[in-house]
C-alpha cells in the first residue's frame, strides 16, 4: 500500500503557499504518494479555552472540526504544514490550529510520523516562521523534513524535488535511521515528566506506550552525549516542574 501524505494550508487566499503545495503535491504523486490538501479556512476551528481537558482526558471540551482534522493527521502517514508570514508568524487560523493540537504534546501520538514545512512572504518573517514550526512539533515526536520558502522576487522559481528529498526519505525510512535534535530530546523529557506529574490520564498513555523508562519514544539515532543530555534535563525537569 502506498504513502498518504496530509497537506494543512493555512492560508487565506490560497495564492503563493497554496501554489508550492500544489507543485510538492504534483511531485509526491508523481512518486506515487497519495496526497490530501487540507484548508483551514474550510473549518470551524474553535479557540483553545485553557480547559486542560486534552490534560487530564483524551479529547476536547470544544464542538468543532478539531476531532476529525485531528483523526486526519493521524492517519495520514506524512503531514505537511503550510502559511504564509503574518506579522513574522503564522496566519491566526494556523495558530488556533496549533493551540488545539496541545493534546500531542501530552498524548504524542504522532510520535515517527515525518513532518515538513512550507512557507511564503513578501519580505521578512521566514525565520521566525521555521522556528515556530520546529517548536509546535518538537514535542509531538514528529521526524522532521525540510522548510520549503519563497520570498519576493524568487516567488516563482520551481519547487524541485531535491527540495523535498530529506522528508521522502523520512516517508520510505524506518524510524530507528533517525537523529532527533537536542530540542527533540528536551520536549521528550518534559512530556515524560508531565506525565509522571499528571493526574489525568496522561501517566496511563505514555506507560501503556513503553515510554517511562525509555530515552527516546523509538530507537533511533541517539549517541552517548545526547543520553547523558536527555538525563540530565529529566532529572532538572523533574525537580523544577510541580
Amino acid at each position: 500500500m502506498g504513502k498518504k501524505v496530509l497537506m494543512i494550508d493555512g492560508s487565506h487566499r490560497r495564492k503563493n503557499t497554496y501554489n508550492l503545495l500544489l507543485q510538492i503535491e504534483k511531485i509526491l504523486k508523481a512518486r506515487d504518494i497519495e496526497t490530501e490538501i487540507v484548508n483551514l479556512f474550510d473549518y470551524e476551528i474553535k479557540d483553545c479555552m485553557g480547559c486542560e481537558t486534552c490534560v487530564t482526558h483524551s479529547g476536547c471540551s470544544q464542538t468543532d472540526a478539531m476531532p476529525d482534522l485531528l483523526q486526519k493527521l493521524l492517519d495520514s502517514d506524512g503531514v505537511i504544514f503550510s502559511s504564509p508570514v503574518y506579522m513574522s508568524c503564522v496566519t491566526s487560523k494556523f495558530k488556533t490550529f496549533a493551540d488545539r493540537l496541545n493534546i500531542l504534546i501530552h498524548k504524542p501520538k504522532t510520535a515517527g510520523k515525518p513532518v515538513m514545512f512550507v512557507s511564503t512572504t513578501n519580505s521578512t518573517g521566514l525565520k521566525e516562521v521555521n522556528q515556530f514550526y520546529h517548536s509546535l512539533v518538537n514535542g509531538f515526536g514528529m521526524r522532521k523534513g525540510e522548510f520549503v520558502s519563497r520570498a519576493g522576487k524568487k516567488m516563482a522559481d520551481p519547487v524541485t524535488e531535491k527540495e523535498i528529498a530529506g522528508f521522502i526519505s523520512l516517508l520510505e525510512k524506518d524510524k530507528k535511521d533517525y537523529a532527533p535534535s537536542m530540542g527533540e530530546i528536551v520536549m521528550f523529557n518534559v512530556g515524560k515528566v508531565l506525565a509522571l506529574k499528571s493526574t489525568g490520564d496522561d501517566k496511563n498513555f505514555w506507560e501503556e506506550n513503553g515510554w517511562i523508562d525509555k530515552k527516546y519514544y523509538y530507537p533511533c539515532k541517539m549517541n552517548l552525549c545526547k543520553k547523558l543530555f536527555g538525563n540530565f534535563m529529566f532529572n532538572v525537569l523533574t525537580n523544577a516542574m510541580r
